[in-house]
């Protein structure tokens, strides 16, 4: 947690586990969590039971922290994904079990258009928490494979529901359905015949249909399919617009939309100040793709930055006025605080000596305690029944 001076400090998270493809070291990378949280779940004891070794090339879509990659590392693997740290999790986990990692780990961002080179014939998908995001993983895990490639689909028993049904029935059918396990399964499909192809010529929606417009502000945002606060104005973001620090951003030179999602907060900020230059930070490759579309849309990408990034790791130290972040209160499957301290040491990091903070949080949360660690001034500049809205400076 944080101390006084700033800093994070969190103990070694590596734990050894006996899986059924023998023994592994693996880290629920950056974030631990507690002590009892792991990088492994019944659903991935489940399919190695099934699969203990692979050697053939594999498409793994979804995966939070490599176990996969890291038990099947003598195989060829693909690793798809709309997130930036379960990457970064994939290479630690790898390098944890190096003797065993024979293979390669080839990292396809879900963002990025994928040309087919040497089709997959086993492809692995996790469930995500999002069905939008499931559907998205889906259609890119089919870019990448064979004709008549297995689909095995899995998660823990929260993560199945009939969204999930409906979405796997357009493009897949079911082979085998295998029942829970210690509340984890995964079913195999084949994909439909011709559907693989039909994905490569995507119908454009019409001019504007998919577009809103802020109420605050004349700032316009695409509807992008599973980004935070894409589709509407969240409640955090919300209060965050209706005590927006204008004056800060109107003297700003540099700002950063930290853990953008859409770009919402960034986009107002350079609305109020026509000259000052934009970062927008996320660590969904989604997120990034979105804010960079609605800075576009709005005029302003000519003076914006698109990191897609670990809080603002990239950014020099110092070297910015404004930090706005409507932070996160979980990571992958636990609620916990520490991706929201990150960022609050990042903001310390590359704020200048004066320079501005503003999150919003849900208050029960306590958020302003934890960025008093990092700033000793903050305080509530507006507080509702859902949400409160602190402001620091450097």
């Amino acid at each position: 947690m944080g101390d006084r001076a700033g800093k994070i400090m969190y103990y070694s998270a590596m734990k050894e586990w006996n899986s059924p493809s023998g023994l592994l070291k693996l880290e629920r990378f950056p974030f631990p969590g507690g002590k009892s949280h792991l990088a492994w779940d019944a659903a991935d004891e489940w399919i190695l039971n099934r699969f203990p070794e692979l050697s053939e090339p594999a498409v793994i879509t979804g995966e939070a922290f490599g176990v996969l990659s890291a038990a099947w590392g003598r195989a060829d693997i693909t690793a798809v994904s709309d997130s930036f740290l379960s990457f970064q999790a994939a290479d630690k986990n790898l390098d944890l079990n190096t003797l065993a990692a024979t293979g390669s780990l080839t990292k396809i961002p879900v963002n990025r258009d994928v040309k087919k080179t040497e089709a997959a014939n086993l492809v692995f998908i996790r469930l995500p928490k999002d069905l939008e995001l499931f559907e998205i993983y889906l259609e890119a895990s089919l870019g990448l494979a064979a004709d008549d490639a297995d689909f095995w689909i899995g998660g823990m028993d929260r993560r199945w529901s009939s969204g999930v049904e409906k979405i796997t029935a357009k493009y897949l059918t079911p082979e085998e359905v295998f029942p829970f396990t210690r509340h984890a399964r995964w079913i195999r499909f084949k994909s439909t015949p011709g559907t693989a192809s039909a994905l490569t010529a995507p119908i454009a929606p019409a001019a504007g249909q998919n577009i809103r417009r802020l109420e605050e502000y004349p700032i316009l945002i695409n509807r992008s399919k599973a980004v935070f606060s894409a589709d509407k104005t969240d409640g955090g973001t919300a209060a965050f617009l209706e005590a927006f620090p204008e004056n800060a951003a109107a003297e700003a030179s540099m700002i950063a939309d930290l853990g953008c999602g859409a770009g919402t907060l960034g986009l107002v900020a350079a609305h109020i100040n026509k000259n000052a230059k934009i970062i927008f930070s996320d660590e969904s490759f989604l997120a990034v793709k979105a804010a960079l579309e609605n800075a576009e849309l709005n005029g302003i990408s000519g003076r914006s930055e698109f990191l897609a990034s670990n809080g603002l790791i990239g950014v020099k130290d110092g070297s910015v006025d404004l930090v706005l972040c409507n932070p996160p209160f979980h990571f992958q499957n636990i609620q916990t605080l520490e991706p929201a301290e990150f960022m609050f040491s990042e903001a310390r990091r590359v704020l200048r000596p004066g320079g501005t903070i503003q999150i919003v949080g849900n208050s029960h949360l306590g958020y302003h305690r934890h960025l008093k660690n990092f700033f000793p001034d903050s305080r509530t500049v507006l507080k509702n029944s859902r949400f409160t809205v602190i402001r620091g400076r450097r």
